[in-house]
């Protein structure tokens, strides 16, 4: 799946995932939802994160991936839809840190 959606062709990247003879993991659509930011794909963006939303609805990558999809392509007002869900549905994002070490000191 990972493979077939990065190289574009995340249409037929879903329906090996529909064809599982499992549920396919959060990190299958994960993997699908990744590949759809690349290749500005929204509406297979939204099926995959519809389905990692029923795995894991209190975790805020899928949709920080799915508001920046739609930014990228100029789809201000559905960015900011999605994160009033995330903010109405008690979802944070988690505030970035990093650290720069230079001669052993940070």
């Amino acid at each position: 799946v990972d493979l077939l959606a990065r190289s574009g062709r995340l249409g037929e990247a879903k329906d090996v995932i529909n064809k599982m003879p499992m549920e396919p993991s959060k990190s299958i659509w994960g993997s699908l939802l990744s590949a759809c930011k690349a290749h500005g794909n929204i509406e297979i963006a939204e099926i995959a994160l519809r389905e990692l939303l029923k795995l894991e609805p209190e975790k805020e990558g899928g949709y920080i991936l799915l508001s920046n999809i739609y930014a990228a392509c100029g789809r201000w007002k559905y960015s900011d839809k999605v994160r009033e869900i995330m903010e109405s549905r008690g979802v944070k994002k988690t505030a970035g840190c990093s650290s720069v070490v230079v001669d052993g000191d940070i």
